[in-house]
């Protein structure tokens, strides 16, 4: 009888031992961000995902005279009743102007995308989702701000859920080195060093 008792005690020690075993601990991808371009942001009910300035057709030219460039975002509504809006996008800085087209409605558990993301594969096969609203946003007058591969400070700003600044990552392309400064940047020479 004792000795069914021991085998019972030292079966459940093991059983209680080896289950909490990763009790406590933090599994490694927790906090791993997800694999795309561009940056994200959740302001209240709002999910903005991939926001970026999309590499333009027509290269590096478009940088250099600040644009036009084009955005690339989704904005998803995870509210079960309340709509929102996007009201503007401004640069932080002040550099630079941003300009919407089309309706920035967002209405309750219904998403809002602009442009494409660059270097997105996609079939015609693929369906359109009726229920998500597309519009074009277009970036200009910010040559001296937007630098492909950098990130350039935007500030977007909702009807209901307010405002949110993120730093959007501007798209290298497949091809342009990575810059490591601004343009118009001259770093001083402090002479010795390495």
């Amino acid at each position: 009888m004792a000795s069914a008792i021991a085998v019972g005690a030292i079966a459940t020690g093991l059983a209680l031992g080896t289950t909490a075993c990763g009790a406590g601990q933090t599994s490694q991808t927790a906090n791993q961000a997800s694999a795309v371009n561009g940056n994200s942001a959740t302001v209240g009910p709002l999910a903005l995902r991939d926001v970026a300035v999309v590499f333009p057709e027509s290269g590096d030219v478009a940088f250099a005279n600040g644009g036009p460039l084009e955005m690339s975002f989704l904005i998803s509504n995870t509210s079960p009743d309340v709509a929102d809006k996007l009201e503007s996008i401004e640069f932080a800085n002040g550099d630079g102007k941003v300009t919407i087209d089309g309706p920035t409605e967002i209405p309750a558990t219904k998403s809002l995308r602009a442009g494409t993301p660059g270097l997105l594969l996609t079939t015609s096969a693929e369906p359109e989702d009726p229920s998500e609203k597309r519009i074009t946003v277009t970036v200009t007058g910010a040559a001296k701000t937007i630098t492909p591969g950098l990130t350039v400070p935007l500030t977007f700003d909702f009807q209901q859920a307010g405002e949110t600044t993120l730093n959007v990552p501007v798209d290298a392309g497949p091809l342009l080195p990575r810059q490591d400064k601004a343009r118009g940047v001259v770093e001083e020479d402090h002479g010795g060093g390495h």
